[in-house]
């Protein structure tokens, strides 16, 4: 049923889509070819990783010879992009097909187009001849502003499916292998299907007072968060036990405003995880591609994501302890390039919404200290906390604003 679905969804979508769609899928297909050149007896290497922008992997690589690079990792991609940085444009690269990409929002999609690169080394594995999608940062609702672009490009399903990738938050290290994983007993074993360049696993999911479902969830670590769920058949089906909060998350298409509730928990095989903040996504069809695993929760044990092998395990820590942590100022940020941050979106049910703040202030000092010594990962930490806050902005005029960030009992208190 699923394939008759999926054949007939692609014979819609390309007669509605034309010329995008065919280009597309020649993009996705274009990188098929492509072979890791490892040195000689090397099958793994180490590198170090960079975790400061949300939880979210990255790592940098070489391009055409000129090393630094900074890459997102990000499984929930299916091709490899390039976002034009200064870095990134300063290569000259040649520009190919035109390109129309969508995904989260409820804008319009985004522009891209193709283009080429003679070589990708990751650590001191090698690419020659690799395509790539090159989005303008300034012609996308993913950024409201070109100095958002604080990372030169993601390395998606066509990159990652020749490895072995193990990534570790707490030491700040991700390596890669030509070789699969080698079990020893301690680690979570979940095999995962691909569909469509899509990583998914089984999982259980508790919504409380007996509501459980189990249900495919893509793996994702280009997501910020801890879990997503289909609003679709949350409305449709469940009786959630504690309140909502308004949010905003941010795709190629845009903005999207959703709900974010804490369901007693979730389990991906035989690894649980308790008190789990989840994101309500999607209006009104419940689709698959709405129930998803974040780096939030990944990054809370060390993850391997096996393409050799089609298997996904999980190194639990050592204290084993899960925790969701929760946005209590309510000011989704973004980095610029200058270290300042800019407002995205102002949440509606905390305390900041009451304050003057605005989408598109730059916030250039908390508590006393200047945003550019402070990482995002850190505002997180700081934000998660109940406090006072003097967050001075900036719009036509400075201003410095103290705001007093509480718990929402049945959300982030329990």
């Amino acid at each position: 049923m699923k394939l008759f679905q999926l054949c007939f969804s692609l014979s819609l979508l390309l007669l509605l889509s034309g010329c995008n769609l065919a280009n597309i899928i020649k993009m996705r297909y274009a990188n098929d070819d492509l072979t890791p050149v490892w040195p000689n007896q090397t099958n793994e290497t180490v590198m170090p990783a960079f975790y400061n922008e949300a939880d979210k992997p990255y790592i940098e690589v070489s391009i055409n010879g000129i090393p630094g690079f900074r890459f997102m990792i990000d499984t929930g991609a299916s091709m490899s992009y390039l976002i034009d940085t200064e870095k990134a444009k300063a290569l000259n690269l040649k520009k190919g097909y035109s390109l129309s990409m969508g995904g989260w929002g409820d804008q319009e999609d985004s522009t891209l187009y193709q283009t080429r690169v003679d070589s990708l080394t990751i650590a001191n594995v090698a690419f020659t001849d690799v395509n790539m999608a090159f989005l303008q940062a300034s012609n996308t609702h993913y950024f409201a502003r070109p100095d958002e672009a604080t990372f030169d490009g993601i390395l998606g399903h066509d990159i990652l499916r020749h490895f072995r990738w193990t990534f570790d938050k707490e030491t700040n290290k991700i390596s890669i292998s030509s070789e699969a994983y080698k079990a020893n007993g301690d680690e979570v074993a979940i095999p995962f299907e691909v569909t469509l360049s899509k990583l998914a696993i089984p999982v259980e999911v508790d919504f409380g007072n007996g509501q459980t479902v189990s249900q495919d969830f893509l793996i994702d670590t280009g997501s910020r968060h801890y879990a997503k769920v289909s609003a679709a058949y949350v409305n449709n089906n469940v009786k959630l036990i504690g309140p909502a909060v308004t949010g905003a998350d941010f795709g190629l298409s845009g903005k999207t405003e959703h709900f974010r509730t804490t369901i007693p928990g979730l389990k991906v095989s035989g690894q649980s995880f308790s008190n789990v903040k989840v994101n309500m996504i999607g209006p009104d069809d419940d689709e698959e591609d709405n129930w998803i695993l974040g780096s939030a929760l990944l990054n809370q044990q060390v993850t391997v994501i096996d393409y050799h092998t089609n298997t996904m395990y999980l190194l639990a820590k050592q204290d084993g302890q899960f925790h969701s942590k929760y946005n209590l100022a309510g000011l989704e940020l973004r980095k610029l390039q200058d270290g300042r941050f800019v407002i995205r979106y102002v949440m509606p049910d905390m305390t900041t919404a009451n304050a003057d703040f605005a989408e598109g202030d730059v916030i250039y000092k908390i508590n006393g200290r200047a945003a550019s010594e402070i990482s995002l990962v850190e505002w997180l930490d700081m934000s998660a906390k109940p406090g006072n806050f003097e967050i001075c902005r900036t719009r036509k005029s400075d201003k410095c604003i103290s705001v007093n960030a509480k718990h929402v009992k049945g959300y982030s208190a329990l």
